[in-house]
């Protein structure tokens, strides 16, 4: 796997079947929401913030595969600052492929960046994670279980919080943020045990004390 800095907003990343192969993927079996797709994905991305800082940050992405003779092909990652620009590029992608089928070619993907994931090791450390943020949070939540940790999801609404750097602020003392939230919220709802669908923060402050 290479990658290469385009500009401050893009990336560009070239594969070869021998890494897909080190990474056991099917390249006819290659879905976005495979567990093995999300962990090449969130591979690029660590490599890229290693590498050259790009971080996708706020952003919505916008992801084009190019396929590269003999055996490899090449993924597009574009930064995308807001609706309008992203909405610019899904009407350009659609009249380009006319009426073929946009979501099974997997042309593109809307990555929501509106949700932040915490990992917490132990039960307890939730509960006092949770509990460190008090009124601070309004909004939707969501608690998974994956393995031996717990993993709190919620939306970032600045809106509704304004203060929301104050909340990760205290969530940091007990447990770790997941770096690409969206991502690995496929891969919990695949994978994970579901043990709130909502309203996780407010249950845990009540019932958890």
């Amino acid at each position: 796997m290479k990658i290469e800095k385009i500009n401050e907003n893009k990336i560009k990343v070239i594969l070869t079947l021998s890494d897909l192969k080190e990474r056991n993927i099917d390249l006819s079996a290659l879905s976005y929401n495979s567990p093995q797709t999300q962990k090449l994905f969130m591979d690029m991305m660590i490599l890229a913030e290693s590498q050259y800082g790009f971080l996708v940050g706020d952003s919505q992405v916008f992801i084009e595969a190019v396929p590269v003779p003999p055996d490899g092909f090449e993924i597009i990652v574009s930064k995308v600052e807001d609706d309008g620009e992203f909405e610019s590029i899904q009407k350009y992608i659609k009249s380009k492929l006319k009426k073929a089928d946009l979501y099974s070619k997997k042309k593109a993907k809307k990555i929501s960046a509106s949700v932040f994931i915490y990992s917490f090791s132990t039960f307890e450390d939730l509960c006092e994670g949770v509990k460190s943020i008090g009124t601070n949070y309004v909004g939707e939540s969501s608690l998974y279980k994956y393995n031996s940790n717990y993993y709190l999801v919620f939306s970032k609404n600045y809106k509704n919080n304004p203060n929301f750097e104050s909340i990760e602020l205290s969530l940091n003392e007990f447990g770790e943020q997941i770096a690409i939230s969206a991502m690995f919220e496929g891969f919990l709802d695949e994978h994970g045990e579901k043990m709130m669908d909502s309203n996780a923060i407010e249950v845990i402050k009540k019932y958890f004390k």
